[in-house]
This record gives structure tokens, C-alpha cells and sequence, in this order.
């Protein structure tokens, strides 16, 4: 979890340039502070009662783009970071009229009569989608150099508006406007509208027809019922009259988004998969959803390939296996042939002249339409009977990397994407208005579905029944904040795919599910199936997504709406997250500090002070010191008074005279002190409650500034007591260097104990897991054998002598067994030895009758004898000798 190293940095603050980047001109805030409304200006026409996401800070790198004053400004933070730190190395205190606001900043030359709700910046950096309730616009961005170059406080840029006869204010209102992941060099736009209009924008610069007319265009609710590709699934045109249906209400788009980001290690299917949500929690999939010409990921395309030839190659294994399936399969294998056959078109970056993109075509078959999958039933312990959400964030599957590489010979790409953590499931994440976050899996996974060239029967299609599995439900807001017009947001974090950030009325939230995600995932993969359900209920009870108020935002003065914050990170920013409410009284800035790959946390101290890990120095615990927000003074503070013109406006011409004299009773002094009272209580109350809340701030700091002195005093006596060891300086009435050298010996033992009892428990291991065996004692095992065999013996219950845990009948000891074989051994060698006695009496051609052979014969047969003997002989001393290095004694 980041952890926040400071909040609105100095450069963001008043009087800097980049205060006034964010803020209205003075004079306007001057009016609006006067009579309590804004001024608008660009033509703006505010909207009462709007409801719906507020993004209108987009940025491409450092530079970023505000609305303010329904104007698009432009600026470079790390220029003004600079500027503002070079103002203070000359040693000159920047003030609000020594900066040149066209330094500061410059305005985009763009008009529109409706207030502008986002902002969205191409993955080419070429392109700004401006978007109100109803229309879009689109402007096309010079390089970074031109806006330094260009002198003034304006830019000209190229604007178009998208749509002329499509996005209009007779029809659907906006509601999501994304750039597809898979587009053509990143200029593939979607717009999806509330109605379900889901359009793409294959965007050309040099193109303006481009920007008149979507290349796709679907009606979700149309989609839902259709049955073929032959069946009307676009939009209505305008004008066009339509029949009252049910999705007109069940299906009204809150939000919408891709399952990817176009990442390698991501899931193929994930970039090209649109994400839509209902205001009434319905879940919907549309795969895939792509552009004529497109552009996978380095992986998307193999992937896809090898996870469609196992799939085949399972499927014609089985022996039944349902139709749908293989007519699925087969249009995979269909429309991925046609991407196989292609050869793609390379294209060359504008900013880059090595990289190589390769382009792609839409395959034709079988289709262009997608399948609409859902509504996903949310699978839960409790249910809820409504959900008004407000937004969706999916976070797709990883990659399988052994499926990808089967068959490769380079394992680097393999151990590349084996060193990814994740999910194998899409986690779903949706955000209501009342600041709830529900988290959802996806275990099934979405993949790419068409509709079927002629309708099908009734009986020849049945759809699967879709679910998400809920995991948890974390609440950011409390009953009693929630406004009229909240609107949660997401917004994505830089460093980890399974990291987030949401933005409400009271502040910005950190979300992160890495602490379960790795376990989860390993529970899923594992081969063993003993008592999994057991251990995935456990799993499951013990969710705990980490969670942090990253931000506080003052409600006071302010307007409920707030836009969704951009997190980027930089070499000279940092980690840094900016956001700003929605009457742009200032801005919001935090700088976190950068997440670690591994947390590795210490060991608490005991209380014991017999104990190794106590510390004698420890007299409390120190307060973590807690970074919190600069007191930021409100706009009263500086807003121009104009009490004085107002009575002077209010009073009678006749009566003016009345303020430049002295004070008498009469009633046109009453009068004019009754005015006078009326129009200071309307406008001091602000400033009663900003002084009032700066001395309960200062009280606030003198107590917390007392405490830290506290600290401080414990800290320095602490400090000084571990720098004098000797001498009469003593810490609880013992020397400190005896202290420290008695500690450092506790640690000692505690380490040999630690050493002594891991050696137990590694011993104790290999006890419990049997090894395999290895060359020399499986031969030894063998010799072991056939000793057992030559002595006519049987192997005892325990005895395993082959590595394999064969057991036999019970036999004798051990050494009663070898007290058998030595009384054979003497036995024989007695009567070999009488049998060499009487060999010499006989002569070499001796009586054949007595024996029956003759002598030659007989001297061969000893000879014989004598050497299986002394074969025995060795055996016998071989088993003693293993028997001993084995620590077992032999007795008698």
C-alpha cells in the first residue's frame, strides 16, 4: 500500500503559477464571489441536476489538460515544478502578479456551447476526445515543442466534432468515451451512449470523413434480442421514431470499459472484450468488439492460436461433448484461420522510426456482429436487492504461459510470463453511488462469440448461464455523505494491474487485492483436490483487499462534484496523483511513495525482559508520525470585498450623501444601517466560518506541535543514552554499554537456538518425506536381497531393502540370523578341512567304488566348495562392516 510523502506540493499552491492553472480568472471569481454564481464563459450553458462522470483532467506524460471555465488549458508540470524551484534559488518571492499567466499556461482554442464532462488523451498522444452530456469533439494535438514554441496565451488547434448527425442533443446521452486497445496506432475511439449505442471511430488525421461516420456501429438492446447477423442491430438514426420496449429501462448503460489494456501479459481475449454495466448492476460482454484495422499485442495473436489447437485437440478426444461447443470451436478455428492467412501491413510510429506495428484486417467470417454475453447473475451468501452503479473496472486474466510456449524451445519468453503474478480469472469490480465497491470473479472467462449467419431453431441454442462470483463489498461513504449528485469513478494505477484508485465527494480511495490474488491463484492451479473446497472457503472468508483514504477533500464551500483523479509517475514528479473538485477552487496533488515488490516487516519486541527480543531502551512505542494535508486558506481570504459597492448600489442616489457625513438619528440613517446589516450578514458568513475554522486549526497544531516536542525529548534521550556507554550516564539504572552487550549476547543464544531447533525441524522432515534412493543404496538393497535368499530367510514388516515398502512375513532378529550363518560358515570350513584330510590318504588313482568318482573329480568339487565359502566368507564381513559404519553393534 503507498504510503503519501507529502500532499499539494508548493509549486500547486497559492500564489504559484500552478495554482493559477487550475483555478478561474480574478475577475470572475470576483462576481461569482460577489453574487454567488459563476460567470460562465466559451459559451457555457451549466446543467442543473447532471449526473455522471466528471473527467476533465486527461494528461500525456507530464503535460496535462483542465477545463476550467469551460475552457481546455494546457500546462507541463515538472515546467512549472522548475520554474517555481527556480524562483526560489534567485531568491525572489513569487507573488500573483509576477508571473506571466502565458508562461504559466495556454488556453486550447475550443468552443463549445455545452459544459465540457471529459477528457481523454489517444495512446498516440496525437488525438483529445472532448466530451459533453451529448456531443464530442475532437482535437488534434501538436508535439510538446510546438506549445513552447508558440507565443501567447492561446493555441489554434484543429478541431472536429465527431458525429455531426450522431452525437446530438436529441439523442442518447454520452456516457463512456474510451480508445480501443487493439486500435491502429492507438486512433480507434468507441463512444457508448446510455441507450447501449456502442460506436467505433477509426480516427485519420488526414481523413476528415473519418470523423463523420463510425466505421461499426451496434444497439446493445437490439443486440440482446437478435438471433443472426441478418437481423438491424445498429442505432437509431436521428429522427427515427421507436417502439416502447423493457431494455429501455433494464438496460441503461452507467458505464463501460475494455477488459484490457493491451499488456503481453494479459489474457488474449481481455483487449478486444467491451465491459458494460446497467444503472441496475446487469453485467454484459461484448467479444470481440474490434475495428476494421487493428493491431494485437505481441502475444495476443499466438496465444490465441495455441489455446484454439488444444481446444481441438481435447474436443476430438471426448467422446460426447456438446454441439454448441463444437460450433464455438469451429468458429474460433474459423476467424483465427483468417488472421493466420493475412500478411500483416507494418506501419512505422510517427515518434519512432524502429518500431514496427503490424496491422491487422477483421476477419469477415463467421461475422462481424459479436454475440452479446449476459447478463451475468452475481453469485453470492447475501444478495441485494438494487444496485445503482456508477462505474466498472475489469482487471483481466494473465496469460498462460505453458499453453503459449508449448512445443518452443526458448524458455525465456516462457519464464518472462511464469514470473507474472495475477489471476488465471478476470476479477469485475463495480462502484455505486452510495460509494460501495463490490468485487467480483470471473471464472468461467469471456471468449469470442458470434452471431450465426441464419437464425437458428428454438432447440438449437441455449445459452450458458453466466456468473460472477462475489467476494467482497467495501464501503467508502457513510449514509449521511452521500449528495444529490455523486458519481464515483475509477481510475487505473501505473505500477500494478491489480491496484485502483476510486474518487468520490469525500475523498480518493486506494484499492489493492495483491495480498489475496497470489494465494487464491495458487489454490486454483493446484493439482491436489484433498479438501480443496475447504481450503478455498477459508480463502474466501479471508478476502481482504488492502484499503486507504489516499485523500480528504473539504466539503465545505465546495460542490459536490469531483473529477476523477490521474495518477502517473515520473522521474521528477514521482508517484504522484492530482485531481480537483468541480468549482475548481484549487487543486488536489498527492506524492506517494513507490510500492515495493516485497514488505518485509519486523519482528515485535517483548515485554519480557528475560526475553531475547526486548528492548531495554523501549519506554513506549513512538507515534508514527502521520503526514496530513497544508492548510489550504479558502477563497474568502483573497476574494476582493465589495461591501462597499453594493450599498452604494442598493442605496438611493439621494441618499449616498448619508455615508460621507456623520451620524444622526434619523430614519434615513436606520434605514441605511438596516441595509447595511442585511447585506454584511449574507456575505460574512463564509468568513466567520474560514476565521473559525483557522483557529481551531491552529489550536489543533499548538497541541499536536506539543506532542511532537514530547516525541522529540524521547527520541534525543534515547539517542544520547546509546551514544554514552560509560560513565554515570545509565538508562533504567543500568549501565548502557553492559545493557547493550547483555542484549547482544541474548541475541546470540536466541540465534543458536533458532539454529538448533531449525536443524530439528529439517530432520524431522526428511523423516516424514521419503526420498528416492540412489545408485549405490539401491545396489546394496539388491546384495541385501540376495543374502536374504541365500540364507533361506524372510524380510521382516519394517525391513525395506527395495525403496518401495514391500513387506513380508515376521522373521527372527537380525543377530540371531547372523549367529545361524556363522554357525554354518564354522560347520562347513570343519568339514572342508576333514575332507582335505582324508583327500592326501587316497591315492591319485584311487578305489572308485569307495567314493563312486574318481580323485580329480573330487579335488575339483572341494575346490569349488571352498570358493562359494569364501564368497560367503566376504559377504558375511561385508554386512559387519555396513552394519558398523551404520552405528549398529554386533554383541557376542
Amino acid at each position: 500500500m503507498p504510503r503519501a510523502l507529502s500532499y499539494t506540493p508548493s509549486w500547486l499552491t497559492r500564489p504559484s503559477a500552478g495554482y493559477d492553472l487550475f483555478t478561474s480568472v480574478q475577475k470572475a471569481s470576483s462576481l461569482a464571489a460577489t453574487n454567488g454564481t459563476k460567470a460562465p464563459t466559451n459559451g457555457q450553458r451549466d446543467e442543473e441536476g447532471y449526473r455522471g462522470p466528471r473527467r476533465t483532467i486527461a494528461h500525456r506524460g507530464t503535460e496535462v489538460y483542465v477545463v476550467v471555465d469551460n475552457q481546455i488549458r494546457w500546462s507541463d508540470l515538472s515546467m512549472l515544478k522548475e520554474n517555481w524551484e527556480g524562483l526560489h534559488r534567485n531568491g525572489s518571492k513569487p507573488t500573483e502578479g509576477n508571473q506571466n499567466t502565458a508562461t504559466t499556461y495556454k488556453v486550447l482554442e475550443v468552443y463549445t456551447n455545452q459544459p465540457i464532462r471529459q477528457l481523454s488523451v489517444s495512446p498516440n498522444g496525437q488525438f483529445l476526445a472532448i466530451a459533453s452530456s451529448h456531443t464530442v469533439q475532437v482535437a488534434i494535438l501538436p508535439s510538446s515543442s510546438k506549445f513552447d514554441e508558440q507565443s501567447g496565451a492561446s493555441i489554434k488547434v484543429q478541431l472536429h466534432t465527431l458525429g455531426p448527425t450522431t452525437h446530438v442533443l436529441k439523442e442518447s446521452s454520452l456516457t463512456s468515451i474510451l480508445w480501443h486497445p487493439c486500435g491502429s496506432l492507438g486512433s480507434c475511439l468507441v463512444t457508448v451512449t446510455t441507450e447501449g449505442g456502442v460506436r467505433l471511430w477509426e480516427l485519420n488525421k488526414c481523413d476528415r470523413s473519418t470523423f463523420d461516420e463510425p466505421t461499426f456501429a451496434i444497439d446493445l438492446r437490439k443486440l440482446k434480442s437478435a438471433q443472426s447477423q441478418e437481423d438491424n442491430v445498429s442505432p437509431y438514426r436521428i429522427g427515427t421514431r421507436r417502439g416502447f420496449s423493457a431494455d429501455m429501462i433494464d438496460m441503461e448503460i452507467a458505464s463501460a470499459c475494455f477488459g484490457g489494456t493491451g499488456s503481453r501479459e494479459e489474457s488474449p481475449w481481455s483487449t478486444m472484450t467491451l465491459w458494460t454495466v446497467t444503472t441496475e448492476g446487469d453485467v454484459y460482454a461484448l467479444c470481440p468488439l474490434l475495428p476494421r484495422k487493428w493491431q494485437p499485442t505481441h502475444t495476443q495473436i499466438a496465444c490465441l492460436t495455441a489455446t484454439a489447437n488444444t481446444r481441438r485437440i481435447s474436443s476430438q478426444d471426448l467422446s460426447i461433448s456438446a454441439e454448441n461447443d463444437f460450433a464455438l470451436e469451429d468458429e474460433q478455428w474459423t476467424w483465427l484461420s483468417a488472421i493466420d492467412a493475412q500478411v500483416p501491413y507494418l506501419s512505422i510510429r510517427d515518434d519512432d522510426f524502429t518500431t514496427q506495428d503490424a496491422i491487422y484486417d477483421r476477419p469477415e467470417n463467421p461475422g462481424p456482429i459479436p454475440r452479446l454475453q449476459g447478463p451475468f447473475q452475481l453469485v453470492a451468501e447475501r444478495s441485494e436487492d438494487f444496485l445503482e452503479v456508477s462505474d466498472i473496472h475489469v482487471i483481466a486474466a494473465k496469460v498462460d504461459a505453458e499453453e503459449l510456449m508449448l512445443g518452443e524451445d526458448d524458455d525465456s519468453e516462457q519464464d518472462m510470463l511464469d514470473d507474472t503474478d495475477g489471476l488465471s480469472s478476470a476479477v469485475v469490480c463495480l462502484l455505486t453511488i452510495d460509494g460501495r465497491l463490490h468485487l467480483l470473479l470471473d471464472l468461467e472467462g469471456v471468449e469470442g462469440q458470434w452471431l450465426p449467419a441464419i437464425a437458428p431453431k428454438a432447440t438449437e441454442h441455449e445459452s450458458r448461464n453466466l456468473e460472477l462470483l462475489r467476494l467482497e463489498v467495501l464501503e467508502t461513504l457513510s449514509a449521511g455523505a452521500i449528495v444529490d449528485e455523486e458519481w464515483p469513478t475509477f481510475s487505473r494505477d501505473p505500477f500494478s494491474r491489480y491496484a485502483f484508485f476510486a474518487t468520490h465527494s469525500q475523498g480518493v480511495f486506494y484499492f489493492s487485492l495483491e495480498p489475496w490474488v497470489n494465494r487464491l491463484e495458487d489454490e486454483m492451479q493446484s493439482a491436489t483436490t484433498n479438501r480443496a473446497q475447504i481450503r478455498l472457503r477459508a480463502i474466501y472468508d479471508s478476502v481482504m483487499t488492502l484499503r486507504e483514504r489516499i485523500l480528504r477533500f473539504d466539503q465545505q464551500g465546495q460542490s459536490p462534484g469531483v473529477n476523477a483523479c490521474v495518477v502517473l509517475q515520473d522521474s521528477d514528479l514521482g508517484y504522484f496523483l492530482l485531481t480537483s473538485t468541480d468549482d475548481n477552487t484549487h487543486p488536489h496533488a498527492v506524492i506517494l511513495d513507490l510500492p515495493r515488490s516485497v514488505t518485509i516487516k519486523a519482528e515485535p519486541m517483548s515485554d519480557d525482559p528475560e526475553d531475547p527480543t526486548t528492548d531495554p531502551y523501549n519506554e513506549g512505542p513512538l507515534t508514527e508520525l502521520v503526514t496530513r494535508p497544508a492548510y489550504k486558506p479558502p477563497p474568502v481570504f483573497w476574494h476582493d470585498w465589495t461591501l462597499h459597492s453594493a450599498i452604494a448600489k442598493t442605496v438611493a442616489p439621494h441618499r449616498r450623501r448619508i455615508m460621507q457625513e456623520h451620524v444622526r438619528l434619523s430614519n434615513a440613517t436606520l434605514d441605511l444601517m438596516a441595509t447595511t446589516h442585511r447585506l454584511t450578514s449574507e456575505k460574512t458568513p463564509p468568513l466567520h466560518f474560514a476565521v473559525a475554522d483557522l483557529i481551531s486549526r491552529c489550536q489543533y497544531m499548538m497541541e499536536d506541535m506539543a506532542e511532537q516536542l514530547k516525541q522529540i525529548r524521547v527520541a534525543a534521550a534515547r539517542a544520547e543514552g546509546l551514544q554514552h556507554g560509560g560513565g554515570d550516564d545509565t538508562v533504567k539504572g543500568h549501565n548502557a554499554k553492559e545493557r547493550l552487550e547483555s542484549r547482544l549476547e541474548r541475541a546470540r543464544v536466541r540465534d543458536v537456538n533458532l539454529k538448533e531447533r531449525m536443524g530439528r525441524l529439517k530432520r524431522q522432515m526428511t523423516k516424514l518425506e521419503a526420498r528416492p534412493l540412489n545408485d549405490r543404496e539401491r545396489d546394496f538393497a539388491t546384495e541385501l536381497r540376495h543374502l536374504v535368499q541365500a540364507t533361506g530367510s524372510q524380510l521382516g514388516e519394517n525391513d525395506v531393502v527395495d525403496g518401495n515398502g514391500h513387506s513380508n512375513e515376521e522373521m527372527a532378529p537380525w543377530w540371531q540370523r547372523y549367529e545361524e550363518v556363522r554357525h554354518i560358515k564354522e560347520g562347513l570350513v570343519k568339514a572342508a578341512k576333514d575332507f582335505e584330510a582324508n583327500k592326501d590318504e587316497n591315492q591319485e588313482g584311487g578305489n572308485i567304488e569307495e567314493y563312486g568318482f574318481p580323485s580329480q573329480m573330487r579335488r575339483r568339487k572341494v575346490e569349488h566348495v571352498m570358493g562359494l565359502l569364501e564368497r560367503e566368507s566376504a559377504l558375511v564381513d561385508a554386512v559387519t562392516a555396513r552394519l558398523d559404519r551404520l552405528g549398529v553393534s554386533i554383541s557376542g
